[in-house]
């Protein structure tokens, strides 16, 4: 029966849909990671993933629009570096098993961003490049993903987006990045 429900006002409606709005309770990241980590030492993975999906959740609305993908946008920028390189070197140059860099450079061919042809000299390998369709995407992303990451980061200053990635490139790569 309704008149028994607790009527919703803007308020329950708010904390329903943003769960920090009650700024009483701590964030979900820091119960989470107290509870995986008692001792408190921080949990990066943890914030990583969380970040990870919050920058994901409007990739496809304001990036990709259902024509491309994170994987498929690594590919189509390393062979605008890289035109003709066989899929092993791609693998190595953006760090991914060949397994796994195969299915993404497949998918790319069937969405029509790669172009695959035999390589000179060598029948077990071949030349990748991108399309002329991709290089068209290329320039849209170009413009697309300004605007995402600049909401992506909207908490964060200029300063510290510029140090965050700092971060994360010593992070992934070991080392201070060379300009």
């Amino acid at each position: 029966m309704r008149s028994a429900q607790r009527p919703r006002d803007a308020h329950t409606s708010a904390t329903r849909s943003h769960p920090r709005a009650d700024t009483q309770a701590p964030p979900p990241a820091t119960v989470i990671e107290a509870q995986l980590s008692p001792q408190g030492d921080p949990v990066l993975g943890l914030y990583l993933h969380i970040a990870y999906h919050r920058v994901m959740s409007t990739f496809t609305r304001k990036v990709g629009h259902g024509q491309v993908t994170p994987a498929s946008i690594g590919v189509i920028a390393m062979l605008a570096e890289h035109p003709g390189i066989s899929q092993a070197r791609l693998a190595r140059l953006i760090g991914l098993e060949r397994a796994t860099i195969g299915t993404t450079v497949a998918r790319a061919i069937d969405a029509g961003f790669v172009v695959r042809t035999d390589a000179h000299g060598d029948a077990r390998s071949y030349a990748l490049s991108l399309s002329p369709r991709a290089e068209r995407m290329l320039r849209t992303l170009r413009h697309r993903l300004g605007h995402h990451e600049k909401a992506a980061g909207a908490h964060l200053t200029a300063s510290e987006r510029r140090t965050l990635r700092t971060l994360l490139h010593k992070l992934v790569y070991g080392r201070e990045e060379r300009r």
